[in-house]
């Protein structure tokens, strides 16, 4: 990826200007490296703009730098580069701007093992989280990393790798992490700050969710609902469903957990994966993408038609691995 990284870095040398977009419903990765990967360019003389469709969640907002983050972008502004992370199809960043006329030069950083290569320049590796890309080029361009830096990687980091506990942790990603704690990161006060201040409304509306909870006869698939009705009756917003669908992951003998909400006429999907199942290729047969185990889609409502739908072929799915035992 050395090419890669001497590609970003002509870049880089000739511009002034960056827009860094992320996607729709922002996770501890799309912010934590939107925001780092700023630093970093500032560092390097860039006047940076971030974008991002949806606000921050609560959860990230301690991190410096996300109250730079805007949800809207001036039409007349014009950028000599739009990166654009943590997206395997430009459609995750959402339809309210078309990035591509905000400047001649997109460069793709993500990794997702189905991205569609839509960038200029594509930084694109199989890693446990786009943090991990940021970190090399950091490194490529010789930043010093400090603690706001850090605090971001760190938190795009073990968001996206359930705390090391996921197949995609390799050796190279707790070395990452040694060398953020070096730089001043405080494990404890970090993971309270993100994982340990739940709002009554969040608390709420599990509860209310897991009274939804369903299973199949077999009891591999569990899923559970989010009505737009519930949102409104906890007064919950969409960052308050964090983790949700990892609890009903954890039910023993699950092997696929789906968790869907109402939105608008449209459904959001959120799977989720224990152990064999690649859910990514079943988002994928709904418009959706992600990782092996753990992925999602929107699809139009009703929400119990798409219920049948979804269930139904994660069902399939699970039928052809029995198959092929």
């Amino acid at each position: 990826m050395k090419k890669v990284l001497d590609e970003i870095r002509k870049a880089v040398k000739k511009a002034k200007t960056a827009l860094i977009a992320t996607h729709i419903d922002p996770d501890g990765d799309a912010i934590g490296s939107q925001v780092a990967l700023g630093m970093i360019l500032e560092k390097l003389g860039l006047s940076v703009s971030l974008y991002c469709a949806d606000e921050v969640p609560r959860a990230y907002r301690f991190l410096a730098g996300t109250e730079k983050v805007k949800r809207e972008v001036f039409p007349q502004n014009n950028f000599d580069i739009v990166f654009v992370v943590d997206c395997s199809v430009l459609d995750r960043a959402g339809d309210k701007i078309d990035l591509r006329k905000l400047s001649g030069l997109m460069i793709n950083i993500d990794h997702h093992p189905d991205n569609s290569q839509f960038g200029d320049i594509n930084y694109v590796m199989k890693t446990s989280s786009v943090s991990e890309e940021i970190f090399d080029i950091c490194q490529y361009f010789k930043i010093k990393i400090d603690k706001p830096i850090a605090d971001c990687l760190y938190t795009a980091m073990i968001t996206d790798n359930g705390n090391f506990r996921y197949e995609n942790t390799t050796p190279k990603t707790f070395k990452i992490a040694a060398e953020l704690l070096k730089a001043g990161v405080d494990t404890h006060d970090l993971t309270t700050r993100i994982y340990d201040n739940r709002s009554i409304s969040a608390i709420k509306l599990s509860a209310r969710a897991m009274l939804e909870l369903k299973t199949s006869p077999d009891r591999k698939i569990a899923w559970s609902t989010v009505t737009e009705k519930m949102m409104l009756d906890t007064a919950a917003k969409g960052e308050d469903l964090l983790g949700m669908v990892d609890r009903i992951r954890s039910i023993e003998g699950v092997e696929v957990a789906i968790l869907f909400r109402e939105d608008k006429g449209r459904v959001k999907i959120n799977f989720r994966s224990k152990d064999r199942v690649n859910v990514s290729e079943i988002a994928r047969r709904f418009g959706g993408g992600g990782h092996a185990k753990a992925a999602g889609a929107i699809v139009e409502g009703p929400l119990d038609k798409a219920q049948e739908k979804v269930v139904t072929e994660v069902q399939k799915q699970l039928e052809a691995l029995k198959f092929l035992v």
